[in-house]
């Protein structure tokens, strides 16, 4: 796909693809008018209206919705979305947009395994249906988005896998000097996710004299990065002082000699330092080999923690021990919401538990029936008395 000269013709031609389209054009002099010529089509394209969707299948729009997804999330967020699709559309076929009924949506949500990836699939259809109705307002002006009919499935809400503390210990000893132990070291000490620490440069993120590190967000609804600065205590000015002295370059922090750039995911790091310290697995699950004799197979494998879970373990540490107020905790998690930090730290409120021991000497095991059972109460139960 590009520009070429016709060694046959004689002309300069061109060829690129728009929304999975390729498009060509020939009969031109020189390599400049085949460019210019290219660059002119994609722009008529581009500016042409919209097909109106009534009767357009499901796959096209929701093809353009996938293009708007990746320009406006993350990598894993918008995979996750084309996984979402590719199903739907394999399981209930290519439908007309505005003769998908809900229905069509349930059967396919009965398919999955579990009520969490059923709540997660419909949340994830929805944001497409949502978008196709505002989108092509004035042509479909009384679509309905399907999923609004389907009710959320109940799911058991299942407790965070946090290292204890002698855990923790046993992971930062076992950890490699150098980028691992770094690594655990700044998630801990940041309370950062992985992606927020990998993405860390020197000029625009550190700052040595303020001591103040800039993480870097893009968990929020719109999609878009936002700064959060955070306190650099002794230990992270250390680490990051070290590696500044003994740097490669001077943009990222966790630079990556191979690929010439920054790390872009440790999958495997956290579970190799558990193993080297010991530490059971916490669970088991699956994984599809990509390479090797038995490639394309899914595998059961071990979970051990991830480093997500040093920034559970560091909120609940402060919360729990040092009795930092869970507005302190919320705010060095750089959630939006205080109930998003509750069901991070599952402790149970300081007020809660003051009411229930005002009865710790109220009601035990030791208390005496006050009075014999009554007469009308015998082994074979209840009976009236005449």
């Amino acid at each position: 796909m590009g520009l070429w000269k016709d060694k046959i013709r004689k002309d300069w031609r061109y060829s690129f693809q728009h929304r999975g389209e390729t498009y060509a054009g020939g009969g031109l002099k020189t390599r400049r008018e085949a460019s210019a010529a290219r660059e002119e089509r994609r722009k008529e394209l581009k500016e042409k209206p919209k097909t109106t969707p009534i009767g357009m299948g499901l796959e096209e729009l929701a093809n353009q919705y996938l293009d708007h997804a990746q320009r406006k999330f993350v990598v894993d967020t918008y995979k996750r979305k084309c996984n979402v699709c590719k199903k739907f559309l394999e399981s209930q076929g290519n439908l007309p947009v505005d003769q998908i009924s809900p229905l069509h949506i349930h059967n396919y949500l009965k398919t999955l395994p579990s009520n969490s990836s059923y709540n997660e699939h419909r949340e994830e259809l929805s944001t497409v249906f949502n978008w196709i109705k505002k989108t092509y307002v004035g042509q479909l002006p009384f679509l309905l988005n399907p999923c609004i009919a389907i009710d959320k499935m109940p799911e058991i809400e299942k407790e965070k896998d946090i290292p204890t503390e002698e855990e923790l210990l046993r992971i930062i000893a076992a950890a490699k000097p150098g980028d691992e132990k770094d690594l655990v070291l700044c998630c801990l000490h940041l309370l950062g996710r992985i992606d927020e620490i990998l993405r860390l440069r020197w000029k625009e993120d550190i700052n040595f004299d303020k001591r103040i590190v800039t993480l870097w967000t893009r968990k929020r609804k719109d999609g878009a990065y936002e700064s959060n600065p955070m306190p650099m205590d002794d230990v992270l000015y250390d680490i990051l002082w070290q590696r500044w002295k003994s740097r490669d370059q001077d943009k990222w922090v966790f630079y990556n000699s191979k690929t010439r750039t920054r790390y872009l995911h440790r999958p495997k790091v956290m579970a190799s330092i558990c193993q080297r310290a010991g530490i059971a697995p916490i669970g088991n699950g699956k994984r599809k080999l990509w390479r090797g004799k038995d490639k394309g197979k899914v595998v059961e494998v071990p979970l051990f923690y991830g480093f997500h879970s040093l920034r559970h373990f560091t909120a609940s540490y402060l919360a729990d021990q040092e009795k930092v107020s869970l507005k302190t905790v919320s705010g060095l998690l750089r959630h939006k919401n205080l109930r998003t930090t509750e069901i991070y730290l599952h402790h149970l409120d300081p007020s809660h538990k003051a009411a229930i021991s005002k009865m710790d000497d109220k009601f035990t095991s030791n208390n005496e029936y006050p009075q014999a059972p009554p007469a009308s109460i015998t082994e074979k139960g209840l009976r009236h008395d005449p």
